[in-house]
């Protein structure tokens, strides 16, 4: 057990004495034969024994119970002490908590009301009627006096134990950033702490350069509504306003506006912060953090992302010295997204495709150049590598109006995602690229090759294992091109 825990049990314990302690001078002062309080846990519905003190050997209390089940469930909204008789305005047989018959006819409820609510009553059960004369309610008065002050001092010493904790948490983000071994790891991470700030009613996605663009390429894995995966950034939304100045960007969103993304994306609703991912002074990435609560976004809260995002600049900086400026950190020499982003945006899409009601219909697939050894025996590799930078250039889901990205697997083999509403989308776009092929495709300086494709593909479905998944469609295109055929379904 850890320090901090052991000083949040000390609390909770002597608040806790505190109130026996209380308990036994209220009942003593009054005269009661018992006294007891319970919180009223409106949430759950329930009554919580706090504590009780008496006099009686045949009291013995639950410690909750359903606010429809005991007595007090009726008088859980009282502002001011009330006075109930047995036989009244209540049963002797509701008084549960005697074992046998109750020896009170009369009970004093004394609420204990904070921000207006009435958050626990303290019963007090006589025998005698009494008058409530000037000494018994300068005790009772003594008495919510002295819980309230109690309350506030516990919750104020909660609040300072939770913000003491919230930065030991965030000191240790930081280091968890600074432990990742990888750049997809770094990302993740991040992502994943960036979540936590989020809420469930939020999330959080990366942006990276690839295919010549910018576009979302990974969400956290538990962001509520992500947007597409290959959704391009445009400039006038947040985020593309964000990569254009190099700072980090906030905004609320009235009347869905501005976009997050692209006007392409869902409705926009709460507020979006969006925090560039430096690398010597070159985006390399964005980081959105999104909430349809606003509120989350405190000024700490956005100091804290923002800082994250900074620490993951300067890790990527110590993982690749020798980048380029002109390189992307995710992005293969065919501007492909490179396998290891590729394969965890497609584990993070399968997970949501089981907790999801499948708005968006996703494709995922192999493509390969069929005519590949003639091309080799003709080109220089350099030559070769424009080759393929064109080939994706034709490829890309962004030219015929749908998100989608493509990453590399191999030599001439290249991985695809499509994403869409549409149903049609899929064969919209192989009739779109089938097109685009039948002329030759230019590269280099003024050469051109017709380029022959083989392509395998499956729809992603609640069954479909993700570690199955690239597998499945390289062996469909291998089928495709024994077949010579351009597409094949798995």
């Amino acid at each position: 057990m850890t320090y901090k825990d052991n000083r949040e049990g000390e609390h909770l314990q002597n608040f806790k004495k505190m109130i026996r302690d209380l308990l036994i001078l209220l009942r003593t002062s009054l005269q009661a034969e018992t006294v007891s309080l319970h919180w009223v846990n409106s949430n759950r519905d329930v009554l919580v024994l706090e504590g009780f003190e008496t006099n009686q050997k045949n009291v013995v209390y639950q410690d909750r119970v359903s606010r429809k089940e005991h007595f007090l469930g009726r008088f859980d909204a009282i502002k001011s002490v009330t006075r109930l008789e047995t036989g009244t305005h209540l049963a002797t047989s509701e008084l549960t908590h005697y074992t046998s018959d109750p020896p009170v006819n009369y009970l004093y409820l004394i609420p204990f009301t904070y921000n207006t609510e009435t958050v626990a009553i303290t019963t007090v059960e006589t025998s005698e009627k009494s008058q409530l004369t000037g000494t018994e309610e300068a005790a009772i008065a003594a008495y919510e006096d002295v819980l309230f002050r109690l309350l506030k001092t516990h919750l104020e010493l909660s609040d300072l134990s939770e913000k003491q904790t919230e930065w030991s948490d965030y000191e240790e983000t930081v280091k968890k950033l600074i432990r990742s071994r990888s750049a997809y790891s770094l990302v993740t991470c991040l992502l994943e702490e960036l979540q936590e700030y989020a809420g469930s009613n939020g999330g959080a996605v990366l942006m990276a350069r690839g295919m010549d663009d910018w576009h979302t390429v990974l969400y956290s894995e538990k962001a509520a509504y992500p947007p597409p995966l290959g959704l391009r950034v445009q400039e006038n939304s947040i985020s593309g306003q964000a990569l254009g100045s190099g700072e980090p960007l906030f905004s609320s969103h009235l009347n869905a506006n501005p976009k997050r993304i692209s006007v392409h994306e869902p409705l926009c609703n709460g507020a979006s912060l969006a925090v560039p991912v430096m690398h010597r002074q070159r985006r390399q990435l964005v980081a959105l953090s999104y909430s349809e609560n606003p509120l989350v976004f405190n000024e700490a809260t956005k100091h804290k992302i923002g800082n994250l995002c900074r620490v993951a600049g300067l890790k990527m900086e110590s993982m690749f010295p020798g980048l380029d400026v002109q390189e992307d950190i995710f992005a293969a020499g065919n501007s492909g997204y490179r396998k290891d982003l590729f394969s965890g945006a497609l584990s993070t899409l399968q997970r949501h495709h089981k907790n999801r009601n499948g708005v968006l219909q996703s494709w995922v697939g192999m493509v390969g150049i069929g005519n590949i050894a003639d091309l080799r025996s003709k080109h220089r590799l350099d030559d070769l590598l424009d080759l393929q930078h064109q080939v994706l250039r034709r490829l890309r889901p962004q030219e015929y109006g749908f998100s989608g990205i493509l990453g590399e697997y191999s030599d001439y083999v290249y991985c695809f995602l499509l994403q869409s509403a549409d149903e049609a989308a899929f064969g919209q776009w192989t009739d779109g690229v089938e097109e685009a092929f039948r002329s030759p495709v230019p590269f280099s300086a003024g050469i051109s090759e017709r380029v022959t494709l083989h392509l395998g593909y499956l729809l992603m479905d609640n069954g479909t294992d993700a570690d199955r998944i690239i597998g499945e469609v390289r062996k469909a295109m291998n089928q495709a091109m024994k077949q010579e055929l351009f597409k094949m379904e798995v």
